[in-house]
């Protein structure tokens, strides 16, 4: 298995797992340490238990390490976080910004090799150590050592190691990355990019790779690759403050995202960043211009306009109201509104008032979005009615991508100024999560009860599972949902 096919076509072959993507073959490797684990559990006789004795202990490490730096790469491989890092990164790769999607994937490429090249170094010793120990030790039950082990289990694992190893050789190639002994040594590589370079994992099986030039020339004079900071700022964050992010905001007008993060990896999470779609936002924001009314009250019940009455008023709200003034009443209803999601929140989790700041800047833009969305269709408000294209039916729609805008305006105006330190202390963090872990629990058991009191009718005519994902939002309430996925674990939902 240490032979190196240098034929272009025996490579792509080799690889054909990662044509279905990173994720794949990391959910393959995945599951190769899932069933090993499953049969050290379950699959072993009391004469297996002694002879793996002398190494198991190294075998439980290595399959835990696996495993959980599998869950973190596949973790970092989101497109929300990834995109956060590209972003991030940038300033450390070229020394001024301009906007082209290729040195975007250039970046990303980059990162990705990172990561699998450190996954490889990281694990391939260790399961080669598994494979001497299994091969040096004495079995006595060989079908347990040859198969139960070596063939269908180690061996496997090395083969996707292998296949790994073959997809960074190609990727380092793409790169240009000069050290010949980047897949075994820790330090941080230095790629070359070009402007005309595909940086893409479609690129890696492009036929006749090793044939063009191993040494070309940067096409783009106008950038320069700044190699050595992104080695020497390795670990360091961005040191940006959020004056600068908000000013940034302002003068460029055009940015639709955040990244409200802290000091840690720990609070700098795909949680913690958040974007709206640009042309989705405009199209929305078109709609005041044909408005004629907003539903803006604040959860009082309110009668639900029908659409001839709305059309027999177009006449003196057009007349008394411009797109600007609609706009501007539908924004001052919005920071009203988060207002009002923020308390009933608390409340909700019972969390004092001192917690509030440093809760919402965990809690992240991306799920009090969700919890905001939540109660604007749950309280029947925040709608804006306008006429259609064809100047004859209206349309009553929640404007979703204005309201992400928003919920980011609020997180720089409002939530990021008034929390300080706090959100990198991590003991406060889990003190916070504690109590909302203890507030879950409190009500489950309110949820099991309003199942127990179901009609014996209702819990025979449906599998139990079925019944609570029916109930619910209704049991445990849709918003204390989003906030129990953020922050609680090993829940039973």
């Amino acid at each position: 298995m240490s032979q190196e096919f240098r034929e272009d076509d025996h490579e792509i072959q080799f690889i054909a797992d990662f044509k279905k993507g990173y994720v794949y073959f990391l959910n393959n490797f995945q599951n190769i340490v899932g069933s090993f684990l499953q049969f050290l559990s379950t699959g072993l006789t009391e004469a297996n238990k002694r002879e793996i004795l002398p190494f198991r202990k190294t075998l439980d490490q290595e399959l835990d390490k696996s495993q959980k730096k599998i869950k973190e790469i596949i973790f970092n491989l989101d497109e929300k976080h990834l995109f956060a890092q590209v972003r991030k990164d940038y300033s450390r790769y070229f020394s001024r910004h301009i906007e082209d999607n290729n040195r975007d994937d250039f970046i990303q490429f980059h990162l990705i090799f990172e990561m699998l090249r450190y996954f490889l170094i990281e694990t391939k010793e260790g399961w080669e150590k598994l494979k001497s120990a299994v091969q040096s030790n004495q079995f006595t039950d060989l079908e347990f050592q040859n198969n139960g082990l070596l063939n269908y289990r180690i061996l496997p694992a090395l083969e996707k190691l292998f296949q790994l190893e073959i997809l960074l050789k190609r990727m380092s190639f793409i790169l240009q990355i000069d050290n010949p002994n980047c897949l075994t040594e820790f330090k941080p590589t230095k790629p070359k990019y070009r402007d005309k370079g595909s940086y893409r994992l479609s690129s890696v099986f492009e036929e006749s790779l090793y044939d063009k030039p191993k040494e070309l020339e940067p096409e783009d004079s106008g950038i320069e690759y700044k190699a050595d900071e992104v080695i020497n700022n390795h670990q360091e964050k961005s040191k940006d403050n959020w004056k600068t992010i908000k000013q940034k905001i302002k003068t460029e007008g055009e940015t639709n995202y955040i990244q409200a993060y802290g000091k840690y990896t720990w609070n700098s999470d795909q949680h913690y960043f958040f974007r709206f779609e640009l042309d989705k936002y405009n199209a929305e924001k078109s709609l005041f211009k044909n408005a004629i009314s907003l539903d803006s009250h604040l959860g009082a019940d309110e009668q639900v306009l029908r659409s001839e009455l709305i059309r027999s008023m177009t006449s003196i709200e057009k007349k008394s109201k411009s797109a600007d003034d609609f706009e501007l009443e539908y924004q001052t209803f919005l920071k009203q509104f988060f207002t009002f999601c923020e308390n009933i929140i608390l409340m909700n989790m019972m969390l004092p008032t001192q917690f509030k700041y440093v809760f919402l800047f965990h809690l992240g833009p991306s799920h009090f979005y969700m919890i905001a969305k939540k109660f604007l269709m749950e309280v029947n408000t925040g709608y804006i009615h306008a006429r259609g294209n064809d100047g004859k039916k209206v349309i009553r729609v929640i404007p979703s991508e204005y309201v992400k805008k928003h919920v980011i305006d609020y997180w720089n105006e409002v939530i990021l100024p008034n929390v300080g330190e706090e959100k990198n202390n991590l003991a406060l963090l889990k003190k916070i999560t504690e109590m909302i872990e203890e507030k879950y629990k409190e009500i489950s058991r309110l949820v099991i009860k309003n199942y127990d009191d179901l009609d014996p009718e209702i819990k025979a005519s449906k599998p139990r599972e079925t019944i609570f994902r029916e109930y619910m939002n209704e049991w445990m309430g849709a918003a204390n949902l989003i906030v129990f996925k953020r922050f609680v674990k090993n829940k039973s939902y």
